[in-house]
């Protein structure tokens, strides 16, 4: 994403790792965030709608009320994920910064100064772009470990994945096929945006691989840790305490007419 400093780490002269063409992306990065952020959270908002029961102490449940805990467990949900995806961000930025490996497009999208005049097996350490690219992209060149695609794809695929698997299979109303085919659908996500990343020559096989290891473990991180998982939701959907005391108080109550009958003692 550029928002780390970037370390050069150095290139050998005329490598032919790093000599692709710059085809563009399959997956943008603004087509991988656009999902990531919106996708998990609506999911969670339309699987808590269909799973949402009223407490038994509550007669009627007004709507507001019902969206406002919807919304409620939707928020603490998504907290954790966007904390998850953050943290898994952060991760890959500072990989990215430290090591400063070049990409496979390096010599087209940076084109080094110090590559016109250097021999085969010349290592190159200094070097300034001179390619007519956005700078954004020349600094990018030399930003290719670990994959960021392949981290927050990962991440936001099986967040969903295993969020499904804890709690959709609770409704028993739902389509047989419709959770395993969401499901599949995250798992197809996570590889298109990973693999495509190598096909496109945006990235080297272990740029992906260590990618996918850190999405894996952010993922794991946020079900388990942050979410409990997903064993605490039921106290996001209770009413306090003061709540349930109304609510039982408006209860219509039916009193018994009781009347003392005092029986005369009768002496034998």
């Amino acid at each position: 994403m550029g928002v780390i400093p970037c370390h050069k780490s150095g290139f050998f002269c005329n490598d032919p790792s790093l000599n692709y063409e710059f085809k563009g992306d399959t997956v943008s990065a603004l087509l991988l965030m656009a999902v990531i952020i919106s996708v998990p959270p609506k999911v969670i908002l339309i699987t808590e709608y269909f799973l949402y029961k009223q407490p038994d102490y509550v007669l009627k449940e007004s709507f507001k009320k019902k969206c406002f805990k919807l919304f409620k467990i939707k928020w603490w949900l998504t907290k954790d994920y966007m904390f998850g995806m953050f943290f898994n961000l952060a991760v890959v930025e500072v990989m990215k910064g430290l090591t400063g490996m070049p990409r496979p497009t390096f010599f087209d999208l940076c084109k080094p100064d110090a590559a016109a005049n250097c021999t085969e097996s010349t290592f190159v350490s200094e070097f300034a772009c001179t390619s007519s690219y956005h700078w954004w992209y020349q600094l990018d060149s030399y930003r290719s470990f670990p994959s960021g695609h392949a981290s927050l794809s990962i991440h936001a695929g099986f967040y969903t994945i295993w969020y499904l698997q804890r709690r959709a299979f609770s409704w028993n109303a739902r389509p047989m096929l419709l959770v395993p085919l969401l499901q599949l659908a995250c798992v197809v996500f996570a590889a298109v945006a990973s693999l495509t990343r190598i096909t496109d020559h945006r990235h080297h096989w272990w740029d992906v691989l260590v990618g996918a290891i850190i999405g894996f473990s952010t993922v794991w991180y946020t079900c388990m840790i942050l979410c409990d998982n997903f064993r605490s939701l039921e106290r996001y959907c209770d009413l306090t305490n003061d709540d349930k005391e109304r609510s039982i108080q408006k209860r219509p109550v039916r009193v018994e007419d009781t009347r003392l009958v005092i029986t005369p003692e009768i002496n034998a």
